[in-house]
């Protein structure tokens, strides 16, 4: 093979492999975190835990956007809407509830759970969550 087809694989794979790194961080954070948060059993109310913020349309979270948002300056300085602020207060009882490790391994446990909530539960169900979790209480 020339030298020009291996700096092509290079490049080829120096670029997949950092498209794939929010991805894999996101999975290393999941696999940090000693078991799940479980929502609450409480009826579903649909609306936010402090707030009268709308439920309607919101977009769960992904590891890719995430990262997205450090390098776009206008999701830096947008709101970070309640549904999200909710679902790191749950992630962030949840892990204070574990034995101590590092910062690096809390803020990458913090962030994928926080991820992973937002996916996986209902707006509703993590606004009852938060409630029971005294969200509204700060």
């Amino acid at each position: 093979m020339r030298a020009a087809g291996r700096a092509w694989i290079s490049v080829v794979v120096l670029v997949a492999g950092i498209a794939l790194l929010p991805g894999l961080l996101y999975l290393l954070g999941l696999a940090w975190v000693d078991g799940w948060p479980h929502p609450a059993d409480r009826k579903p109310s649909g609306v936010a835990a402090c707030s009268s913020e709308p439920r309607a349309g919101y977009q769960p979270m992904n590891p890719w956007h995430f990262t997205a948002q450090f390098f776009d300056k206008d999701a830096r300085k947008a709101k970070v809407p309640v549904v999200e602020q909710e679902a790191y207060w749950v992630a962030r009882r949840h892990l204070m509830q574990q034995p101590r490790h590092g910062m690096l391994r809390w803020q990458l446990s913090s962030t994928a759970l926080t991820i992973w909530i937002t996916r996986h539960w209902s707006t509703a169900q993590i606004a009852d969550t938060a409630r029971r979790e005294d969200f509204c209480s700060k």
